[in-house]
């Protein structure tokens, strides 16, 4: 008799309550796990929005910055100076030579540098050798001379003025993202900077130093450059400062309108004016 009620008033947890207790724990064990993932998936959305507004930022930093210095030499040409003209210039007497230009003078004297205009610099402006540099754009790429090139070892042989020029390319594959990710981003594009610093070059040298490019923008679905000119309500979709119509003039703004696509699909529409300091003849405060 005794051994049986020791028995019967022993305590413990019938199958029922053990089962109710795992249950239990297994939906706290989902809950706190999905909010766990979801949490880690919010950060990294948050990570990848802030890189991709950071990244955002600094690009159009970067052109802004480029354009606001464009760098021009005619605001160094005194109010009086005359353009020269190819067909009237003076030819040094020699015994027997006529004392005007021949048809073929002229001809030789064209086929020189110095009534050339080149990608960057335009004809040589006056007698002091001056050369306005040039202004190039269209709606996707533009090509200017720029002094906002930052020297950092003094005894470099470079200055603060270099060639700039923006491109759009294919964007190319991204080695961290996985084929499915890099097949969405097929049809994207990427914004390319290339700066050379051998400024005063006529011609593109072959040495690779001197040249350096950028990826200033990536995930690019489309971008168009308009061009502003003084009093004009209405962009260009074409800018060229040895242009009839435009020559020895740069634009007075710089429209730029793109479409991105972040890495998590969503996308960005923008639409950015840039000025340009003193383009046109007019010396800056900052120089």
């Amino acid at each position: 008799m005794r051994l049986t009620s020791i028995r019967q008033n022993k305590k413990g947890f019938t199958l029922i309550e053990v089962m109710i207790a795992l249950f239990i724990l297994v939906i706290i064990g989902t809950a706190t796990s999905k909010a766990v993932i979801d949490a880690a998936r919010l950060k990294e959305n948050l990570k990848d929005e802030t890189e991709f507004s950071s990244e955002f930022r600094t690009s159009i930093t970067l052109i802004e910055r480029d354009l606001n210095q464009v760098f021009n030499p005619r605001w160094f040409l005194s109010p009086e100076a005359k353009a020269m003209d190819p067909y009237a210039q003076p030819v040094i007497p020699k015994p027997g030579a006529p004392a005007v230009l021949s048809a073929q003078d002229v001809n030789n004297k064209l086929r020189g540098s110095a009534f050339q205009a080149f990608e960057y610099w335009g004809p040589v402006f006056d007698a002091t050798g001056i050369r306005p540099s040039r202004f190039k754009g269209d709606d996707h790429s533009m090509s200017f001379i720029s002094s906002s090139h930052v020297r950092i070892y003094q005894q470099k042989k470079e200055s603060i003025y270099a060639k700039i020029k923006y491109d759009l390319i294919k964007q190319p594959l991204n080695p961290n993202l996985n084929k499915e990710q890099n097949e969405k981003n097929a049809g994207l594009f990427s914004l390319v900077k290339t700066e050379n610093t051998r400024v005063f070059d006529l011609d593109e040298p072959k040495e690779v130093p001197y040249i350096q490019y950028f990826t200033v923008l990536n995930q690019i679905k489309s971008i168009k450059f308009k061009y502003y000119k003084a009093g004009e309500k209405n962009p260009v979709t074409s800018w060229d400062s040895e242009a009839v119509d435009t020559k020895g003039f740069f634009p007075e703004m710089v429209e730029m309108e793109l479409n991105l696509q972040a890495l998590n699909g969503r996308t960005l529409d923008g639409k950015i004016l840039f000025k340009l300091e003193a383009p046109n003849e007019i010396l800056p405060t900052t120089y």
